[in-house]
């Protein structure tokens, strides 16, 4: 359809109640023609100046393109309205229905009809040669006809007649290019017929995907996966079209992790543990452009803008995709006691930003809206998990392990209509507020699916020496916490589905009994009473649970009305406290008391602008080691307990940890990368911290070892097998994926 926008009076005399709004009737004027206060015009294209009678200009044209492209793309208009006083009421108050738009639709062409339906006419885009551009740049990339394209739309520019005004020229030689565009676009992009397509990438020698479904970014088209992975000398950012059977690394990306793209597809931002850096996708120089310390993701928009949360706790900030000096965006809400906004992403309007705000609330995140240009911040919903927003309308998060979608009004910015579910069951994220899979526009998704580790259980004695079997069965069990007598073991056990629960397992004689129940979602950081009877554990990062192992009695919860995320540490040998730390936005995390008798009111231990973690505490009493990253890297120190005191540093060299055998006055310490070196040695006697000689205790795999209260010998897991490594699930048309009903 092409139009030459003629002229309408909106209320003309004698006009029918119903008319036909495409040819409304229309009024001849001379050189007043766009004079403020007279309301002329095809009503049905009218721009919101041109309704309201003001003056108009070339940006009133780009506004009726894009109703006219819309029409193309959806087969209705853009505004309608049974009479013309509704429609010109739809165009001052509405906003067109981008649900329509087809699920395949480039972002770049969605992007083009926002910046052209914009009402505020100083936000619309300034030429309508740039609609040109962006039309051919899309095609370009998603089809191999663009030269056909770009032919097209050139021979149509040359056979325009002479304009009546020179921009009224540019509007018309956009509507053509905008018909083939449509059409080729149509032709080279249909959805394909039938269900959704998966299938897998899988690690291979040179490259062992990283186990963190967060780490994973689709190109805006859906055209390119970015990902980290590594051997066994160090990780970087790969890159793999997914129209190839290969992937590259990016070279100088070492360490880097949470990529994101920029809006054409050519640049990826990245974080390394202290800098947000970019890099060109196909190699190239790379750019620091600002410090950060455990960022927590950033997206880039059609401006140039970079949102992105600097730290693991605190506010959101901006800086040019060139660098320059960060400035905040959000604000936390200390009346809500929030800790941190993480994982920004930019809607298709380039002006507001999705985040998600931390701690959550009864397992549920709020996922807010900010403007940037002051327009201020809103509750969008609360969910699971952090969300992706998916073309054609839908919000996108992870519930129960499994990929959730629900109908999303970008106008109201606001959930509708009933949660669906792909049933893909997904690896949960080590990122909290992260929704653990990427998404594109073209009906793509990448997520890190569930493995299946089977594990055996065995002891470990010094020096390596198999020390006796376990006769449980291999199976899928993340870690194992042994009894102070050494006859049980609290061992996390995964579903199908990637979900914890906790199971009390007897290794004499290799029973199993469940330990957590249905209701508490993903538990784990289990820790005995130091005489057996009780087991403590922390429910979904926030609250503690205390469990009787015998079933006698119902659990005790506790620190459940406090919202801070907490690690649990460990259980101090007299029974008196639980060790655990806890985030605060102002201190980071600090070492906290819950105090096991009385009023059980916690208490603080340790308060320091540093992250504070891992309290153990040794069998006299006299000692706590906790891990701090006051230097810029995490290491181990040794403290006065009850009463802190000056810290003595435990962890030397290459030590990547250290922490208190059980039940002992023993410090453990370990080190290398894959296979750990586990070394102990006894605190002397004395009023101040000293160590003697460290002596070697057994080489293991991971952390998956436990040593037991003697320090003699540990209850470790090996796999069964080879040990089955990540790969990355990817969904294409994942909209057919969905359940009809």
């Amino acid at each position: 359809k092409v139009l030459d926008f003629g002229l309408a009076k909106a209320a003309a005399p004698g006009s029918p109640s119903d008319p036909n709004l495409s040819a409304s009737p229309t009024m001849t004027y001379a050189v007043t023609a766009t004079a403020a206060g007279v309301i002329l015009g095809t009503a049905a294209y009218m721009s919101p100046e041109q309704a309201r009678g003001k003056a108009v200009d070339r940006r009133t044209d780009i506004w009726s393109f894009g109703c006219v492209l819309y029409e193309c793309l959806t087969s209705r208009r853009c505004f309608d309205g049974e009479t013309t006083s509704d429609l010109i009421a739809s165009i001052l108050q509405g906003e067109p229905d981008w649900n329509a738009l087809p699920a395949q639709t480039p972002v770049r062409v969605r992007e083009l009809l926002r910046r052209c339906l914009d009402k505020d006419a100083r936000r619309r885009l300034r030429d309508i040669g740039d609609a040109r551009i962006e039309i051919e740049e899309a095609i370009a990339q998603r089809t191999s006809s663009a030269s056909g394209v770009a032919a097209a739309a050139a021979a149509a520019d040359a056979r325009m007649a002479a304009p009546r005004r020179a921009w009224a020229l540019g509007a018309l030689a956009g509507a053509a290019v905008a018909l083939v565009a449509a059409f080729a676009w149509q032709a080279a992009h249909r959805a394909p017929a039938g269900g959704a397509t998966r299938f897998e990438i899988a690690s291979t020698d040179a490259m062992r995907i990283a186990n963190e479904p967060g780490s994973r970014a689709l190109s805006p088209d859906g055209t390119l996966l970015a990902f980290v992975a590594g051997d066994s000398a160090r990780s970087q950012l790969w890159v793999r079209p997914l129209g190839a059977l290969a992937a590259r690394p990016i070279a100088g990306t070492d360490g880097g992790f949470l990529p994101f793209w920029s809006p054409d597809g050519q640049s990826i931002g990245f974080f390394t543990e202290t800098k947000l850096k970019r890099v060109p996708a196909a190699g190239g120089d790379i750019q620091e452009l600002c410090d950060v310390k455990r960022a927590r993701g950033g997206t880039w928009s059609r401006e140039g803008v970079i949102v992105y949360a600097p730290t693991s706790d605190g506010p959101l900030f901006r800086i040019a995709a060139t660098g320059g000096d960060p400035q905040r965006v959000t604000s936390l809400d200390s009346t809500k006691h929030e800790s941190g906004h993480r994982f920004p992403e930019f809607l298709p309007d380039g002006r507001h930003v999705l985040f998600t705000v931390l701690p959550s609330k009864d397992d549920r995140y709020d996922v807010d809206c900010v403007r940037l240009d002051g327009g201020g911040r809103e509750h969008v919903a609360s969910l699971p998990s952090g969300a992706h927003y998916a073309e054609p309308g839908w919000l996108l998060y992870q519930r129960r392990g499994a990929i959730t979608a629900e109908r999303f009004d970008l106008g109201t910015r606001r959930t509708r209509g009933t949660a669906l579910s792909l049933r893909d069951a997904l690896q949960p994220t080590g990122f909290a507020g992260s929704a653990g899979f990427a998404v594109a526009s073209n009906g793509t998704i990448a997520y890190g699916p569930v493995i299946s580790v089977l594990a055996r259980m065995s002891w470990l004695g010094t020096e390596g020496r198999p020390d006796g079997s376990v006769p449980v069965p291999p199976g899928p069990y993340r870690s194992a916490k042994v009894s102070p007598d050494g006859k049980r073991a609290v061992v996390e056990k995964i579903d199908a589905s990637g979900q914890a629960q906790l199971w009390l397992c007897d290794l004499d004689r290799g029973t199993l009994s469940r330990l957590s129940d249905d209701s508490e979602y993903q538990p784990g950081d289990a820790h005995w009473s130091p005489d057996g009877s009780r087991v403590a554990y922390l429910l979904g990062s926030k609250s503690i649970v205390v469990r009787a192992v015998n079933g006698a009695a119902p659990p005790d919860r506790y620190l459940v009305d406090d919202p801070a995320f907490k690690d649990l540490s460990s259980w101090t040998q007299d029974g008196q406290y639980l060790v655990y730390s806890r985030q605060d936005p102002s201190t980071r995390y600090d070492i906290w008391l819950l105090p096991m008798t009385g009023d059980h009111k916690p208490r603080q231990y340790s308060a320091s602008p540093y992250n504070d973690n891992g309290g153990n505490v040794t069998a006299d009493g006299r000692w706590m080691v906790i891990n701090s990253d006051e230097t810029g890297k995490d290491e181990s120190y040794a403290l006065a307990f009850p009463v802190p005191g000056a810290k003595t540093q435990v962890t030397t060299g290459d030590d990547l940890g250290a922490g208190v055998v059980r039940g002992t006055n023993r410090i453990t310490a370990f080190r290398g990368r894959g296979d750990l070196a586990v070394r102990v040695a006894d605190v002397l006697p004395g009023p101040e911290f000293r160590l003697g000689p460290w002596h070697p205790f057994a080489t293991v795999p991971g952390d998956r070892l436990d040593v037991s209260s003697a320090g003699t010998r540990g209850l470790i897991l090996r796999p069964v097998g080879a040990a089955p490594r990540a790969s990355i699930g990817v969904v294409m048309n994942w909209p057919a994926a969905l359940p009809t009903k």
